[in-house]
């Protein structure tokens, strides 16, 4: 469905409507006059079960990409949860759905990870970078989230350069203290990169609704060459070497002290970066590295069901 303001929101939040209807039937009928092999769907949110089965009783091997927590119940994936028996293989970021998913009936549940596109996220950012808007000694760019207070409010206190980029940041109740530090837009593709790439400190949280282990900033900021001060996660860690890679926190007070640590130390910060930035550009975490892992994971068991017809 194509996003045509009001109408798409509305049906959006409640998954139906005549935008839904009429997809449900094009998707069909794109099924039926072509002679593919396997459907790949991304965070389905307006197909409807029985389009599902449909498709699934065409023979066709169905295969579903999700980045979100399917159990978060602000997301609207109704549609989705009902069919998740009938879709073939399940790929997930959430590493708690991978289980959640088998108990739920999926015939096969993966994990897979978030990345970052190289072509956006180019070391330095997409030219031209140095607007004097984008440079920051430490940014975040993001949703507001409950918890990012109790991290983000005591540096701006602290009088620590922060700026913030996002949506929601008005929900906040203390949101008068960062009406100097905040912007509260969203960014385009090509300024996001370029606004990571002109701070010192990219912070990097997490969604706890999402149940989030990392998120797509947790490539694209080594991307672009800039230092990443992340929430510590299990797989935070199996990505990136603490104190060499990037770095990490848990409590406020040790945010705190980590902050004012690489912001005085400039020599040590760029060696992080770079080594960073080194490990994510080496390590697979591109989305063409993620899309090429997910294509091993899943054909093994398409050829199984080949074989049964």
């Amino acid at each position: 469905m194509r996003d045509s303001g009001l109408l798409y929101r509305v049906e959006t939040k409640l998954q139906f409507g005549p935008g839904t209807i009429l997809f449900n039937k094009r998707l069909l009928d794109i099924a039926v006059k072509n002679t593919f092999d396997w459907i790949w769907i991304d965070k389905n949110v307006f197909a409807f079960p029985g389009t599902i089965r449909k498709l699934a009783d065409r023979g066709l091997f169905l295969v579903h990409h999700m980045t979100d927590d399917l159990l978060n119940p602000d997301q609207p994936l109704r549609h989705y949860r009902k069919a998740i028996p009938l879709i073939h293989v399940h790929l997930t970021s959430n590493i708690y759905n991978v289980q959640e998913l088998i108990n739920l009936g999926a015939p096969h549940a993966v994990q897979t990870h978030l990345g970052f596109d190289p072509e956006l996220c180019r070391p330095g950012g997409q030219a031209p970078v140095q607007r004097e808007e984008f440079r920051s000694d430490v940014v975040f760019i993001g949703h507001w989230r409950k918890h990012i207070d109790d991290f983000v409010l005591p540096a701006i206190k602290a009088g620590i350069d922060v700026k913030i980029w996002g949506d929601g940041w008005k929900k906040s109740p203390n949101k008068l203290f960062y009406v100097k530090n905040a912007l509260f837009r969203s960014v385009s593709d090509k300024d996001y990169a370029s606004i990571l790439a002109s701070a010192k400190i990219a912070l990097c949280f997490l969604s706890h609704a999402n149940r989030n282990t990392s998120t797509g900033r947790s490539f694209e900021i080594p991307a672009v060459g800039t230092f990443m001060l992340a929430e510590r996660t299990e797989e935070h860690l199996s990505f990136y070497k603490e104190g060499e890679e990037a770095e990490f926190f848990s409590k406020p007070n040790e945010f705190m002290t980590k902050l004012n640590l690489y912001l005085k130390n400039h020599e040590e910060r760029q060696q992080i970066a770079l080594a960073g930035h080194r490990r994510a550009m080496t390590s697979g975490y591109t989305y063409f590295d993620r899309v090429s892992s997910d294509m091993k994971s899943v054909l093994p068991i398409f050829e199984k069901y080949c074989a049964q017809y």
